[in-house]
Order: C-alpha cells, then sequence, then structure tokens
C-alpha cells in the first residue's frame, strides 16, 4: 500500500512539476511576444521620427533653394530694366542728335537762300535796268526762287521731325518689350511655405502578462495522485487507510 502511496505522490508530483514548467514556458513566451511588439513599435516610432525629420529637412532645402531663385530672378529683371533704360537714354540722345543736326543744316541752308535771293536782288537793281515790268519780273523770280528753296527745307524739316517722332516710338516700344520680356522671367515658385510633418503618435506600450498562480498545477498534479491512487489501489484504497478512518482503526 506504502508503493502505491509513494507512485501516486511521485505522479502528483511530477504532474504539479510539469504543469508549472509549462506554465512558466508559456508564460516567458507571452512575454517574449510582448518585449518583441514594444520594441518594433519604438523601433517604428523613432524610424517614422527620422523620416518625418529627413523630409522637413529637404522641404526646407528646396524651398530655401527656391527663394534664393526668385530673389535672383528679381534681381536679374531690375538689372536687365536698368540696362534696358540706359540703352533707350542712348538711342534718345542718339536720335535727338540727329535731328538737331539736320535741322541745323536745315537753317544754314535758308540762309544761305535768303542770303543768295538778297544778292540777286541786289544785282538787279545794281544792273541799271530801268524800273518797269522787266525789272520787277526779275525781282519776282529771286522772291520765287527763295520761296522755293525755303519750301523743300521745311519739308525737309517736317520729314525729319516725323522721322523722329517714328524712330523715338521704336525706342520707347522696344524698352518696353524689353522690360515686360524681364518682368516675366521673374519666378514666383517659393510662394507658399512647405508644411512641417504631422507628429508621429507615441506608441502605446502594452503590458506584459502576469506570472500565472501555480494553483493550479498543484490541484492537477494532486488531482492525478489521487486518479493513480485509486487506479492502482482499487476504489476503496482510501477507505482502507488509516487516515480516512478504515480498516486499520477498527484492527487495533
Amino acid at each position: 500500500m506504502c508503493t502505491v502511496a509513494a507512485f501516486a505522490i511521485g505522479m502528483g508530483v511530477t504532474k504539479t512539476v510539469a504543469g508549472i514548467a509549462e506554465q512558466n514556458r508559456q508564460h516567458a513566451n507571452q512575454v517574449d511576444a510582448v518585449n518583441r511588439s514594444n520594441a518594433m513599435a519604438r523601433q517604428n516610432y523613432i524610424n517614422q521620427i527620422t523620416i518625418s525629420a529627413y523630409e522637413d529637412q529637404r522641404k526646407g532645402e528646396v524651398f530655401t533653394a527656391k527663394l534664393k531663385a526668385d530673389a535672383a530672378s528679381r534681381a536679374a529683371y531690375f538689372k536687365q530694366k536698368e540696362l534696358n533704360q540706359a540703352e533707350a537714354t542712348r538711342a534718345t540722345v542718339a536720335n535727338d542728335q540727329q535731328l538737331r543736326e539736320k535741322i541745323n543744316e536745315q537753317m544754314f541752308a535758308s540762309q544761305a537762300n535768303l542770303a543768295k535771293a538778297i544778292q540777286a536782288q541786289g544785282t538787279v537793281l545794281a544792273s541799271g535796268m530801268s524800273a518797269g515790268q522787266s525789272m520787277l519780273l526779275e525781282l519776282n523770280q529771286a522772291e520765287r526762287d527763295l520761296g522755293f528753296a525755303q519750301a523743300q527745307i521745311d519739308a525737309t524739316v517736317f520729314d525729319a521731325t516725323r522721322n523722329y517722332g517714328i524712330q523715338q516710338y521704336g525706342i520707347d516700344l522696344s524698352q518696353y518689350s524689353g522690360d515686360m520680356k524681364a518682368r516675366n522671367s521673374i519666378t514666383t515658385s517659393a510662394s507658399v511655405a512647405p508644411y512641417a510633418s504631422f507628429m508621429t503618435p507615441r506608441p502605446i506600450e502594452q503590458q506584459a502578462p502576469r506570472k500565472p498562480s501555480a494553483l493550479g498545477p498543484i490541484l492537477s498534479g494532486i488531482s492525478t495522485g489521487l486518479g493513480t491512487a485509486t487506479t492502482l489501489g482499487g476504489k476503496d484504497y482510501f477507505s482502507s487507510m488509516e487516515i480516512f478512518g478504515g480498516k486499520q482503526g477498527d484492527n487495533g
């Protein structure tokens, strides 16, 4: 009977130890899984922060480059506008000088024609020609020649003035066209500043499961021991033991 009890107790202890070991193994696996999940979540959080920081830095660098390009295009516009104004001024001065030279030339020609007419009239008067229709015709002819010459001078001055206006219009139009072309080259690519990335949400750490109680394996071991004793000693095994008040007590 002691052998049955010892074997039953051994089976119960073995069941208890095995149960506790399996319980601890499962608990350790669960803890490892939670730790791995938390570690992966933390690493992913760090990766997302690193990526966001890099993207924000790149957006800032691109925006800064656009600002510099826009500033350079505006500086180039004002520089080109200065050059256009300088060229327009040069062309206007040259056009003015050409007109003045033409007018001065015709003024000298007008004075020369007037002197020629006076000389012609003086020649007629000094010729000793008797006063009459012939002398009058000669004098009138000198005046007509002067009038024709002056008309040619007036026409030349008119044409020169008109040509001056046409040239000046072309100068102004060329300057305006150059200014508009330079203005259209101004870039405004950095009109809107980039937005920073959204804050990466911090991961919620999972809690490791609590270590299970050993009560379950102990009860299972006791149940196994009792079942083993009943199987080996029979269903009346425990009733025959003194501890349960069986026959051993009666024999005493």
